[in-house]
């Protein structure tokens, strides 16, 4: 009881605009932490701007560490469509695992497209250069998604970002990132059978509807 009244009393500090002198993690601590058990590799866990945070993944019931079922569903269709799209070309999908973006962040998108083979990372974590796009599904974590994610891929320089919202049933596609503003310079929205194209220069074009996965 005790450590649920500290963890309260933090969380009220810091809303109250108390200044909190906190010491984060990063990639190597956060990496030493999974090698000596404190934390196993595969949790719902991901390593955001050097704080430890589990991977909202909920549709729009259930505890944070519920996977939705509807969330699960568009995330098998995302990855048969990149599976599909990637035959052939020098890049693969990689669905749920972990890319380096800074000193600090370690985040596990729910899929993405990383350049080479599987193969070529089987001693490491793709890095930010590595990756051709980002894809989340997004209910409860939109918002997050849309803000946090966002700094997080648009300052390490991911050329696309790509939100499926369940919310509205929309992709967003944000394009052009901007490092010093850490954010995406362009947006589009796509509803129903609107294509979608992401142009991933030497490795041709990724296009799919909202009609295809939701």
């Amino acid at each position: 009881m005790s450590v649920t009244l500290l963890d309260e009393s933090l969380l009220d500090d810091v809303r109250e605009g108390i200044t909190m002198h906190l010491a984060p993690l990063n990639i190597g601590q956060y990496h030493q932490m999974i090698r000596d058990g404190i934390l196993h590799d595969g949790e719902p866990i991901e390593l955001i701007q050097g704080t430890l945070v589990y991977k909202d993944r909920r549709d729009k019931l259930g505890g944070i560490m519920t996977h939705g079922a509807r969330h699960l569903r568009v995330l098998k269709k995302l990855s048969a469509i990149l599976s599909r799209w990637a035959e052939g070309k020098s890049c693969h999908p990689q669905a749920q695992g972990p890319i380096t973006v800074s000193e600090t962040s370690e985040p596990e998108p729910d899929c993405c497209l990383v350049r080479g083979t599987p193969d070529d990372y089987a001693e490491a974590v793709p890095h930010a250069d590595d990756v051709l796009a980002v894809f989340e599904v997004s209910y409860s974590s939109l918002h997050s998604d849309r803000r946090t994610k966002q700094r997080l891929y648009a300052g390490a320089g991911i050329p696309f970002y790509v939100i499926l919202n369940l919310q509205d049933d929309v992709i967003e596609v944000l394009s052009e990132p901007s490092l010093d503003a850490s954010r995406y310079t362009v947006q589009s929205e796509h509803r129903d059978a609107e294509t979608a194209t992401l142009s991933l220069s030497q490795h041709g074009q990724l296009s799919f509807t909202a009609e295809d996965l939701f």
